[in-house]
């Protein structure tokens, strides 16, 4: 019988393919928009089909797999090839009522692999499978709203934080209160490689119109969207540090019914388009994902698109490609039909919207090529300096940061080969260089590092890597909130007296950074006194990259999503904020900060807009009317990858790096070296060109 189905659909598919155009239409239907036709329909579930979500087969991409739900009271997560028959031996039988499906890469326990959650209604839980081999790993299930009336839970989205890559699980539920209406947990696995669950906040606004079942999550972007049903689509921030304020209602009009299944088409970093579904005239409402230039919460309306699938609840997207039925990338629809539908994307964008090249392209043409990318190091690359050799530029020296536990600090010369390292370090996340310590009455340049997991500065000489701190320097002493993250070292021109300016994960606004003047203890080693507390904060995220700016005396941090701040570097000028830039000018996380200095006092200071692999730049010396008026003067687009940190000097290193040198993090583990030439482009000026 199943046989005699799968045929069925098949030669029904056939007929709908054979009466439309190339482009995957069928012609004159309705009031003259054509309904868009699937290239592949799956075989039947047993009851009631619900929710998709895609896993990508990164080596294999024809192979790769859609699943979904069957949220029948014996309902299953089935498993389907993309010719859509059901693998049998992978679906996953005996839920009591599955509701929603979503999959994420992790890294847990040393590991990375994908995950399915899935929620099951009837028993109040959230079910983990590890794809594609489909095993659980949650115990028998992890109890959501738990204390609460109203359980029953519904809608699932997955979210990797990319900071920390902590695993979160957003989950909604067939109703519960405005302002709690949906619960996010953070996901970890115990000792016998289960995953275990704890709760982390509750949010969502709730019109009390219907009900709140999908829910998708922008990883890359931060931005967690959910249909609640009847009245939009509303906006928050994915990661619970940033606040419960909602960030934007939109698709409260032109919807013939319910809101319903979410999903995005990812281009450029940052763009693409948001899709979902309007249930009851089977149609998909089509929005930029990026927003506006002035807004990146305006999402307005770019088209709607009519499809086979009958009033579908759930959907996914991707635009990777799948080989030859899908090149263009894969939307898959729920359809009442108790199938799912699975569309190329160029059938769906029409002539109207964009189609990314052969998957989801890491940078857009003007990417601009670094001449050197360092050898790997082991596990999370982070944050750069450069130490200036004092009598051959070329063979000057970049430090960098491998973050993780046992991680440690990376040597590198200029062509990016590892020549000295220090590992098995708890948790190294910053660093700075400095020259001209006075330790033992000789001259020391030294690398200074946060350590995280031990609540120290790390102080090693230059260039030989060797420490000279004791073991380490306790900062934030007597805080509940200590955690270092950011360090910038400032030299004071008027007696040389060096000091580490010094930020953290978290802390209270007013003095979340901490100064510290690094002195001689008279033994060969480094120690250092607090001198001051100063620096406001937005409270929405975090501090970490800090710079100083030595010659002209200032202090420049990061606070995360909300500004550039300045601050006087020397403590004896007091704690005034000086200025507060770049509020209006970033994707999303400003971070790694590095000033490009000229002798004349001018020169440019760039910030790492992450998530979209670029940096603003801005003047580094103020207008005339206005040393602390610093403005933007160009982005530029680089091919290291959601950067962290980076360190740029004026310095002639000759070599490929004749104009200065610019160092940034990339994500893939390395560091990537770019000739300042390539970066100033024709807007901005080269020391060399000068002389």
């Amino acid at each position: 019988m199943m046989l005699i189905r799968k045929e069925f659909l098949k030669f029904c598919s056939l007929l709908f393919l054979c009466s439309c155009g190339s482009n995957g239409h069928q012609a004159g239907v309705g009031n003259g928009t054509p309904i868009i036709i699937p290239k592949v329909v799956t075989e039947a579930v047993r009851f009631d089909s619900d929710d998709p979500a895609i896993w990508y087969n990164k080596e294999e991409p024809e192979n790769s797999l859609i699943l979904g739900t069957d949220k029948h009271e014996d309902g299953a997560l089935y498993v389907f090839d993309l010719d859509g028959n059901i693998i049998e031996d992978k679906t996953i039988r005996g839920l009591k009522r599955p509701n929603n499906v979503d999959i994420r890469k992790v890294k847990m326990g040393g590991e990375k692999f994908h995950i399915a959650a899935v929620t099951e209604r009837m028993a109040n839980k959230l079910r983990v499978f590890r794809v594609p081999e489909m095993e659980p790993i949650d115990n028998m299930g992890i109890e959501l709203f738990e204390g609460e009336e109203d359980r029953d839970p519904m809608g699932v989205s997955l979210y990797v934080r990319e900071s920390d890559d902590q695993v979160f699980a957003i989950v909604s539920r067939k109703t519960g209160p405005s302002g709690k209406y949906l619960w996010q947990y953070s996901l970890d696995l115990d000792d016998d490689g289960n995953i275990v669950a704890e709760k982390v906040r509750e949010f969502g606004t709730f019109s009390g119109n219907k009900e709140i079942e999908a829910i998708a999550v922008d990883d890359e972007l931060g931005y967690l969207y959910y249909s609640d049903e009847g009245f939009g689509v509303r906006k928050y921030h994915a990661d619970p540090d940033m606040g419960d304020g909602e960030l934007a209602v939109f698709a409260t009009e032109g919807f013939k019914g319910d809101h319903e299944g979410i999903s995005f088409y990812k281009l450029e970093i940052g763009t693409g388009y948001i899709l979902v579904s309007d249930q009851q005239s089977n149609k998909f409402h089509v929005f930029p994902r990026e927003g506006t230039k002035d807004n990146p919460h305006e999402h307005t309306l770019l088209k709607s698109i009519e499809v086979q699938a009958k009033e579908s609840d759930g959907s996914e997207t991707t635009s990777s490609s799948f080989g030859d039925k899908f090149p263009n990338g894969l939307f898959v629809a729920m359809s009442t039909d108790k199938t799912f539908h699975l569309y190329d994307w160029a059938d769906i964008a029409g002539d109207e919207l964009k189609i990314a090249p052969d998957g989801v392209p890491l940078h857009s043409k003007n990417a601009i090529e670094p001449k050197v990318i360092t050898e790997q190091v082991e596990f999370d690359s982070d944050d750069p300096a450069i130490w200036i050799h004092p009598e051959d530029p070329e063979k000057s020296l970049i430090v960098g940061t491998d973050k993780l536990e046992g991680g440690g600090l990376y040597v590198f010369d200029l062509d990016g080969k590892i020549v000295n390292k220090i590992t098995s370090m708890g948790r190294p996340n910053n660093v700075d260089v400095a020259y001209g310590l006075k330790l033992g009455g000789k001259s020391v340049d030294i690398a200074v590092a946060t350590e995280r997991n031990t609540d120290m500065l790390r102080v090693f000489s230059m260039p030989d890597l060797k420490p000279i701190d004791g073991g380490g320097l306790p900062v934030f002493e007597g805080e509940s909130m200590r955690d270092p993250m950011g360090i910038a070292i400032y030299t004071r021109p008027s007696d040389g007296e060096i000091f580490a300016v010094v930020g953290r994960k978290d802390g209270p606004s007013g003095t979340y950074i901490w100064q510290y003047h690094l002195k001689d203890a008279g033994n060969g080693t480094v120690t250092m006194e607090k001198v001051r507390e100063f620096g406001e904060y937005s409270g929405v995220k975090e501090i970490e990259a800090i710079v100083v700016d030595n010659e002209l005396g200032y202090i420049y941090y990061s606070d995360e999503v909300f500004g550039i701040r300045k601050y006087h570097a020397d403590p004896e000028k007091g704690n005034e904020e000086l200025a507060l830039f770049g509020t209006k000018d970033f994707g999303r996380d400003i971070e790694g900060l590095s000033i490009y200095k000229l002798p004349d006092g001018t020169g440019y200071i760039l910030a790492s807009d992450q998530q979209l692999n670029k940096f603003q730049i801005y003047t580094r010396e103020g207008s005339e009317e206005n040393p602390h008026d610093h403005k933007w003067l160009k982005e530029v687009e680089v091919k290291a990858l959601h950067s962290d940190g980076s360190e740029v000097s004026s310095t002639a290193f000759g070599g490929k790096f004749p104009n200065g040198l610019f160092v940034v993090m990339s994500t893939d583990q390395t560091f990537h070296l770019y000739d300042w030439e390539d970066i100033a482009g024709a807007e901005l000026k080269v020391f060399q060109k000068l002389k």
